[in-house]
């Protein structure tokens, strides 16, 4: 096995690749394979409901059971590949212990390093303008109450940054203590001035949306002329301090101590990035949901620290 960042988001009857499977049924079929619902488990089998329709390639039970010991088989694969990659990312990157700077009536500070823990490249590396990797910070007080958070999701799953539908709608406020290595894609505008983008393509406020063809070979360039990304990687052995501040209004009718928890999370995609490529559709008749929660719940927590305030 060769493990990375990504990870599979489809049926575990089509991916890991299985010569059984592709023996035993075609992808279309797979894809009928309710896995989900226990088909083919003892416990399934010997409770199904009256009148319970199956397609016509599961409709005998001795399918079903084959299907569902190459599902394990395959399940089995991605649980090992997911601790293999969790091994990788434990190496990439590093998460200090937390140190308390201020902690008293007039509100909370204090901060946490991340550090790149190779001395080959940069982490994140290769795409790293879609690789998300950022930290959850939750503060408690002594009740168990939250009163600070950052690195939390909108409803889609996305960190509240620039990028997130719920942010850019007004519907939730920006992230301002956002500790994320996401680059960002930098576009010029129409008349100089320049705005993120999820996708390196110019904005233009014309009604009708077209693309300017570069004057530049973007192969020599290796990149288009207007646009950029703004570098947040960390380079080889280098570190970030990340600083957080809880003011006084927020500890107002809590009482301490205070407990604050760090985690680093790394995330193969953004699902905002999903939000912008929906259009051309998916493959396996999966649906935007369908990947986004996919890419949510691959998610990995590398570290984790907790101190009292």
């Amino acid at each position: 096995m060769f493990a990375g960042p990504d990870y599979s988001v489809i049926h575990p009857g089509i991916f890991p690749h299985n010569v059984e499977a592709a023996e035993l049924a075609t992808i279309r079929q797979w894809l009928q394979f309710d896995h989900e619902a226990g088909w083919g488990t003892i416990e399934f089998e010997d409770n199904i409901p009256d009148g319970y329709e199956f397609p016509e390639k599961w409709r005998f039970p001795d399918d079903r059971f084959d299907a569902r010991d190459i599902i394990e088989d395959n399940k089995a694969l991605l649980g090992e590949i997911e601790q293999k990659r969790l091994q990788v990312l434990q190496a990439g990157y590093k998460l200090s212990e937390v140190r308390v700077n201020e902690a008293g009536p007039g509100g909370l500070e204090f901060e946490v390093d991340v550090s790149n823990g190779t001395d080959g490249h940069s982490v994140p590396t290769g795409f790293d303008a879609e690789r998300l990797v950022f930290l959850e910070v939750t503060v408690t007080d002594a009740d168990g109450h939250v009163v600070f958070v950052s690195g939390d999701r909108d409803p889609n799953g996305d960190v509240r940054d620039l990028h997130s539908i719920y942010v850019h709608n007004g519907e939730l406020k920006q992230d301002k203590q956002l500790f994320s290595l996401q680059s960002k894609f930098i576009v010029r505008m129409n008349r100089g001035g320049e705005r993120e983008q999820v996708l390196a393509l110019n904005y233009s406020p014309d009604p009708l949306p077209f693309l300017r063809p570069s004057t530049r070979s973007t192969v020599l360039l290796a990149r288009p002329v207007g646009a950029r990304k703004h570098r947040k990687v960390l380079p080889p052995l280098a570190s970030k301090t990340a600083k957080y501040e809880v003011d006084a209004k927020k500890l107002e009718g809590t009482s301490g101590p205070y407990t604050a928890n760090v985690k680093l999370v790394a995330q193969m995609v953004p699902v905002n990035l999903i939000h912008e490529i929906q259009g051309v559709g998916f493959d396996y008749f999966m649906s935007p949901r369908d990947i986004a929660e996919g890419v949510v719940e691959g998610a990995q927590v590398l570290w984790e620290r907790e101190t009292e305030l």
